[in-house]
């Protein structure tokens, strides 16, 4: 079972389901107000994990394809559970998302690599970043 839940990116599906669904719907059902839903779950929540998720996705080598998975998630939770004027939220966490996976680097590059290449000189610099590369 584990080894499906890998292999179809099951970690993300499940944020997705769990913070875009599952925590609006408790949210609801535990009467906490409107104000502090909007506040606490599309603000912080949702754009930390946002920020999270793209650069999870990015650093574990992932398809991109994966950052929208987030926020078409919040986007079906806002539709069932928020008015209107909220819809918009979804936008900005795939914003974060790519932002956070477009600015992150894969994981394989390594902090000897680039180091190394400064002191070997630019010449020999990218024949030692490729055999680096194949030795890692």
């Amino acid at each position: 079972m584990t080894e499906k839940f890998r292999k179809f990116n099951g970690q993300y599906w499940l944020i997705a389901l769990v913070v875009g669904i599952v925590l609006p719907w408790l949210l609801k059902l535990l009467s906490v107000s409107r104000f502090h839903q909007i506040v606490w779950l599309l603000f912080v929540v949702d754009f930390l994990l946002a920020a999270m998720v793209g650069w999870q996705i990015r650093r574990t080598a992932r398809t991109g394809w994966l950052v929208w998975l987030f926020p078409v998630g919040c986007f079906v939770g806002l539709y069932l559970f928020f008015p209107t004027y909220v819809y918009y939220l979804a936008l900005v966490d795939l914003g974060i998302s790519y932002l956070a996976y477009g600015l992150t680097g894969p994981a394989q590059v390594c902090v000897k690599t680039v180091v190394k290449a400064r002191w070997v000189g630019t010449s020999r610099a990218f024949y030692q970043i490729e055999s680096l590369w194949k030795s890692w």
